[in-house]
């Protein structure tokens, strides 16, 4: 099967070669768990009911437990086989339907629209809102956005830019505001890329 790194000696029986192509090949942004609290991005390339493939950015070892979170909510459970560079190999704990899985979208009720990955996060930040600067704690984030809390009152569609660790100034809106908390959406999202080296910088 495609998450497996063993070429058979000998021809494998047809219902066997069935099995293994049944797969699609995917570039769908994922959320992996590896333990309790530690959750980051992956990016999964193929997909079949047995296993994926996907890149990653985080260092791991065969025969590492991993969750994997469609973007539909869905949760998998699986162990992985294999690690080549960047990329992992992790076959099920059992088949999955993936392809009735990923056929469905998970929506922001808020915003209408496909609603990427979000990780639990907890890091400090710096907003500059309406000429001022303060600091924020950054309690999720996604390649989309984030939400932070702070003890500022903070105003629904006022354009504002956050300071990340590591990063540049990025401008965003003001999306919500209630209770200490608000939720910004960055005007250029991440790419995965992007999101990847600046993650992996930051656990070095």
């Amino acid at each position: 099967m495609f998450f497996s790194k063993r070429k058979p000696a000998v021809e494998a029986p047809a219902h066997e070669r069935r099995r293994s192509i049944r797969h699609a090949t995917v570039m769908q942004v994922a959320k992996i768990r590896l333990s309790p609290g530690r959750e980051e991005l992956c990016l999964l390339r193929d997909v079949s009911p047995e296993g994926l493939k996907a890149e990653i950015y985080l260092d791991v070892a065969p025969g590492t437990r991993v969750e994997i979170e469609l973007r539909t909510g869905h949760t998998i459970g699986g162990t992985v086989g294999w690690i080549e560079d960047s990329m992992i190999g992790v076959p099920f704990d059992e088949s999955m339907p993936m392809a009735a899985m990923l056929a469905h979208c998970s929506f922001d009720d808020r915003l209408g629209r496909l609603r990427p990955p979000r990780l639990v996060v907890d890091m400090q930040g710096l907003l500059k809102v309406d000429h001022q600067e303060m600091a924020v704690r950054i309690g999720n984030i996604s390649q989309a956005g984030m939400q932070i809390g702070t003890s500022e009152p903070l105003h629904a569609g006022a354009p504002c830019a956050i300071i990340l660790p590591g990063l540049a100034p990025r401008p965003a809106t003001i999306r919500w505001s209630r209770d200490g908390q608000a939720g910004l959406m960055l005007a250029a999202p991440f790419d995965y890329a992007e999101f990847a080296e600046w993650r992996a910088a930051l656990a070095a």
